[in-house]
């Protein structure tokens, strides 16, 4: 006669539908479970972003209170190939004692042009990254190494930063900051709290960027992605060659005020040679397209930036989604939604146009 086994000495297992089964809830599981944990790093990253730039903001409030004015990119002498940035400016006061031992500001930052040859100590400097100029959402490397002396000199290292000032709205010929434009940072600018005419709560002081690609003369962009990081590269043709200029802008480029005709309007120019990166290459230098941006584009617009040795039309983006932070000058910091009505996005560049500022 067959004896069945007690129940207590069966063998248990799970049957091949039950085990798919399982591996189905997990799989779902993880599935609500990796967006929520994304969306929480995010937004992490978000409030640091935007702590940074309550940090830098009120650094220039400290500059502005001991200097009677507001940082401002400068050169020496009658040179327009940039010197110190805003940041390296202000270095004294985010405490960054060990970078501001490496600045000497009684000697150039470089010598050459396009971009010059950093003079020592300041190649220690620019290399040394300030854990505050960088968005911790970037995930492009912040280390660019920059030939400099258009190709002919050293290549040296800089550490980049993803935030940068307001150079106003970019419109018409704005974008050539060698002469005053309508925002608060222009070369050697003295705007002062009391210059800003439409209040400091309306008027936008920084705001971020992405870093550009690696490559000082990278090849045409071929998808979203790289257009948001690329620029047009323009032969420098001012139209007066003083400093500052008799008449500002490129000979033949007077930027179309609709951002949509943009594009054509630049490939079409016979000023048109080719495509530039390393936006914001480098905190301690000057140079716009690296430590400057206006509201010519939208937040987050997917058409490339413009830039002519230098100067140009540098949007506002960020690996956020939806829009960018940015800092006004009375020191508080909001986010822009990539969607603002555009004449809304530039009537907050400008320091004294008078705009009534609905809808932000």
């Amino acid at each position: 006669m067959k004896t069945l086994n007690p129940p207590s000495l069966r063998r248990r297992a799970f049957t091949l539908v039950e085990l798919l089964v399982v591996i189905a809830i997990i799989g779902v599981l993880v599935g609500l479970l990796l967006p929520a944990v994304q969306s929480a790093r995010e937004a992490a990253r978000r409030m640091q972003c935007s702590n940074n730039l309550k940090q830098i903001t009120l650094a220039m409030h400290n500059y502005e209170s001991t200097h009677r004015k507001m940082p401002a990119n400068f050169t020496t002498g009658a040179g327009t190939s940039g010197n110190f940035s805003v940041f390296a400016q202000m270095a004294p006061f985010y405490e960054q004692g060990n970078v501001l031992d490496l600045i000497h500001f009684d000697r150039p930052l470089n010598i050459g042009c396009c971009p010059g040859e950093l003079v020592a100590p300041h190649d220690a400097a620019a290399a040394t990254p300030i854990p505050t100029l960088g968005c911790p959402s970037e995930d492009y490397s912040r280390t660019f190494y920059v030939t400099a002396l258009a190709g002919a000199g050293p290549t040296q290292a800089y550490s980049a930063t993803n935030y940068a000032m307001n150079n106003g709205t970019g419109v018409g010929t704005f974008y050539d900051t060698r002469a005053a434009t309508d925002g608060i940072n222009w070369i050697n600018a003295h705007v002062g709290f009391e210059a800003v005419i439409d209040g400091l709560s309306n008027t936008a002081a920084f705001s971020e960027h992405l870093l550009g690609v690696a490559e000082q003369s990278p090849s045409e962009p071929l998808n979203d992605a790289l257009r948001r990081r690329t620029m047009f590269n323009l032969t420098c043709a001012f139209t007066s060659r003083t400093m500052p200029p008799t008449t500002p802008g490129f000979t033949g480029y007077v930027l179309p005020e609709d951002p949509n005709q943009m594009e054509a309007y630049t490939r079409a120019s016979s000023l048109h040679r080719g495509w530039s990166g390393q936006r914001g290459a480098g905190w301690i230098s000057g140079r716009e397209y690296w430590t400057g941006y206006n509201h010519y584009h939208e937040p987050q617009s997917g058409t490339p930036d413009m830039t002519s040795c230098g100067w140009g039309v540098f949007g506002a983006r960020s690996n956020h989604p939806g829009g960018v932070h940015v800092a006004r000058c009375d020191g508080s910091v909001g986010f822009v939604s990539e969607s603002i009505d555009l004449n809304v996005w530039r009537a907050l560049s400008t320091r004294n146009g008078h705009e009534v500022m609905e809808g932000l």
